[in-house]
């Protein structure tokens, strides 16, 4: 995941400033001029990079915040009803394909990517002991 966020990011902010002459062939010429490249293509791999570079997860008296650049989600955890790993490429807001899915409130799910899943499990089970995990892959001591 680290290597293809970063790749988007550079191919979409390094081209458009140092290679006037690469893009897309057969588009009007107004998508032809290096400013429209830069404008357009320039945001779209910072935020990449934000998001690289602003990705957390706060346990907070009762709150799971969760920041995944711009974007952020403050969780109750008394509302957390389990936990389970998962391996789905698609969901955010996570930087690894190795997650924990978090169902909580109504029907609502999240993934996200600790580094220590059991250390970061262990804490929210701290605070909410009746947080459900499948197959319980988890294990009750932490990794220190």
């Amino acid at each position: 995941m680290s290597l293809l966020l970063w790749l988007c990011a550079s191919f979409l902010i390094v081209p458009p400033i140092f290679f006037s002459d690469f893009g897309v062939w057969m588009v009007p010429g107004i998508f032809e001029q290096q400013w429209v490249k830069i404008v357009f293509l320039f945001p779209i791999g910072f935020g990449l990079l934000w998001i690289w570079f602003n990705t957390g997860y706060v346990i907070d008296n009762k709150f799971l915040k969760i920041q995944y650049g711009p974007f952020r989600w403050k969780i109750l955890i008394s509302e957390i009803h389990s936990i389970r790993e998962t391996k789905n490429p698609f969901t955010a807001p996570a930087l690894s394909i190795d997650k924990l899915e978090i169902n909580y409130a109504n029907f609502n799910t999240i993934a996200i990517s600790p580094e220590n899943k059991n250390e970061f499990l262990f804490h929210l089970r701290k605070l909410n002991s009746n947080i459900n995990t499948e197959n319980n892959n988890f294990s009750d001591n932490r990794d220190i």
